[in-house]
């Protein structure tokens, strides 16, 4: 679905504060935004991209992710309980998707669907306190994505993804 907004995480503005991370666990009980640490120190947030072509929707075998009618990847947690192949993990190239102790069920962004649904947008761009997240169409994001800010995403990836040599 083209023309669907989603998060775009600006790597070259984000300094790491955890804001992001800590307001989706109070929004959702479980944050669906998850902090990671680089092998350089630096703290990054890994989220769900709501790809228009999902690799996580294709790798379930349970239907538990699908697109919603906004172009969202939306989990059905019903369906997710008791996989054990955890495929969708393994699918998603932007680390997306999180395991927890507090569920058998994947957790991923929502992009705040409660919210959206009395319009409001997703709790982590509203709260972030540098101005490095935003709640863009593909329009947008291409207008954000800046030289400095592909070069710092090129890092966040490669942690993420790392090369084996």
């Amino acid at each position: 679905m083209a023309g669907h907004k989603t998060i775009y995480i600006d790597y070259s503005r984000c300094i790491g504060c955890e804001t992001c991370e800590a307001v989706c666990r109070f929004t959702h009980g479980l944050p669906r935004v998850n902090m990671t640490r680089a092998k350089d120190g630096v703290m990054m947030p890994l989220y769900c991209r709501h790809c228009e072509t999902p690799y996580c929707v294709r790798a379930c075998p349970r239907g538990a992710l699908l697109k919603g009618r906004e172009g969202e990847v939306l989990l059905e947690p019903a369906l997710c309980e008791g996989c054990e192949t955890k495929n969708c993990l393994l699918a998603c190239p932007y680390g997306g998707i999180f395991m927890t102790m507090m569920t058998e069920a994947m957790v991923k962004c929502d992009l705040c669907l409660s919210r959206r649904a009395v319009g409001l947008g997703p709790a982590c761009v509203e709260m972030c306190p540098c101005g490095a997240m935003f709640y863009a169409d593909p329009d947008e994001i291409a207008e954000l994505h800046t030289d400095f800010a592909q070069a710092a995403e090129k890092r966040v990836l490669a942690h993420i993804r790392p090369k084996v040599k």
